[in-house]
């Protein structure tokens, strides 16, 4: 018993190994980050299954005038009259039936409209889910870039302060310094202690929240590789031109467009209900009693006419039609959203593309200071080394930080329009001058 336990356990773990897919690369890059997009991440997985929905409902739909086979059997006891020639009480009936609608005067076809409609409607969600995961994953790929050169800042400015803490004392014992200035270097030390300590806890939660964006929780990734880039400065149309883009291509706005048509294919649906239906019918009969009024076979080919339905179709009609008011102050008020949403992105691109030159700038002129800084350290001229390190690391991750928030504005500005032009990640068609 104790083997097959284990064997089932073993099991287990191949099955969950095999699932879990492949392991991430080491070093993790972006490129590889998107390229394992789990279809069966929580996100994703419910739009599909939004999509599968509508897919059944428009087969349901399709389904409604199906070939219908049907088989009765009724046990029935009877009286009967005493001049009757038929004196058995038992008079039971078995019959099989088979009907099929030939026409119902648009109801099923209104109904396959609106159901394929609303199927398509939820695929684009489907693909607008993957691309919301996508601009989740180069966020969360970002902090964990920005979480490490916070953590090397904070490493080199625990280091420096130790080593003037270390200096400080040795000043002490010589008499150079009083106790209140050591305690002041201690301070000084112990604080940035805390942040370095901070820094790293930090590093492990931005790792953690990429696995979980991966949908892979317990495949934490220790290195990361900054990514190129490549399209970060291309020049971008005038706002006009993305406005028209973005009401031409935007995934939101095509679902809206697409439920909206299935609810006036629906309201054509709800008005169809009251009209006939053509129908064949073939039946075969079986009695207990078998008598010379009673065929064993019938074939009908016939039209019901609904006469009154009451306010049934009234009130149905109503319902979609306040359904479809409702939903075209939707399709406004997302087009307000995503219009204010396309003009603040274009101007935060605009805003960050200058920011990037002045933070490349200041990075520059850092690391030509650190130099300078080395080489008067180096000649015991000048001993503010670490300042200029610390300085140096803050420069740097300024510039990552500008880089980062400009790429995923234009991702951003990528999926409102839909045109995979505008991101970073594509590189620059443009002939440099």
């Amino acid at each position: 018993m104790r083997t097959i336990r284990r064997l089932l356990f073993l099991l287990a773990g191949f099955v969950g190994v095999a699932l879990a897919g492949p392991d991430l690369p080491d070093p993790l890059t972006l490129d590889a980050a998107l390229a394992a997009v789990d279809e069966e991440h929580p996100l994703i997985a419910s739009a599909r299954a939004e999509a599968a929905s509508a897919a059944a409902d428009q087969a349901l739909a399709a389904a409604r005038d199906d070939l219908n086979l049907d088989l009765a059997i009724e046990a029935r006891r009877v009286e009967s009259y005493e001049s009757s020639p038929y004196r058995d009480h038992d008079d039971s009936h078995a019959f099989i039936r088979l009907r099929k609608t030939l026409y119902d005067f648009g109801r099923t076809r209104e109904g396959i409209a609106a159901g394929e409609k609303l199927r398509r409607a939820r695929e684009i969600l489907v693909r607008h889910s993957k691309q919301r995961l996508r601009l989740d994953i180069m966020r969360r790929f970002f902090d964990v870039l920005l979480a490490d050169l916070e953590a090397a800042r904070a490493n080199e400015a625990m280091s420096i302060s130790f080593v003037r803490l270390d200096n400080a004392r040795e000043k002490f014992k010589l008499g150079e310094l009083s106790d209140i200035d050591v305690l002041r270097f201690e301070n000084r030390y112990q604080s940035d202690l805390l942040e370095r300590g901070r820094a790293e806890d930090h590093q492990r939660q931005t790792r953690a929240r990429l696995a979980l964006t991966l949908n892979r929780p317990d495949d934490l990734p220790s290195d990361v590789e900054a990514p190129e880039l490549p399209g970060l400065k291309k020049a971008l149309p005038d706002y006009d031109a993305l406005l028209a883009e973005l009401y031409r291509n935007n995934l939101t706005l095509a679902a809206l467009r697409l439920e909206r048509e299935s609810l006036l294919a629906a309201v054509e649906a709800e008005k169809a209900e009251g009209r006939p239906d053509l129908y064949v019918q073939l039946q075969a009969n079986a009695w207990r009693q078998e008598t010379g009024f009673r065929r064993p076979f019938s074939a009908v080919l016939g039209l019901d006419m609904p006469l009154y339905r009451g306010d049934r179709t009234r009130a149905a009609v109503a319902g979609k039609k306040a359904a479809l008011a409702q939903l075209d102050a939707e399709v406004r008020r997302t087009q307000f959203t995503l219009r204010q949403q396309l003009l603040e992105t274009w101007q935060s691109i605009q805003t960050l593309q200058k920011q990037l030159h002045r933070a490349e700038v200041q990075r520059d002129f850092r690391d030509l200071d650190l130099d300078r800084a080395r080489a008067r350290y180096e000649l015991e001229m000048d001993a503010n080394l670490g300042d200029a390190m610390t300085l140096q690391s803050a420069a740097r991750k300024f510039a990552a930080q500008t880089r980062f928030d400009l790429a995923l504005a234009r991702e951003r500005l990528a999926q409102l329009t839909q045109n995979p032009a505008y991101s970073a990640l594509q590189p620059s068609t443009e002939t440099p001058p």
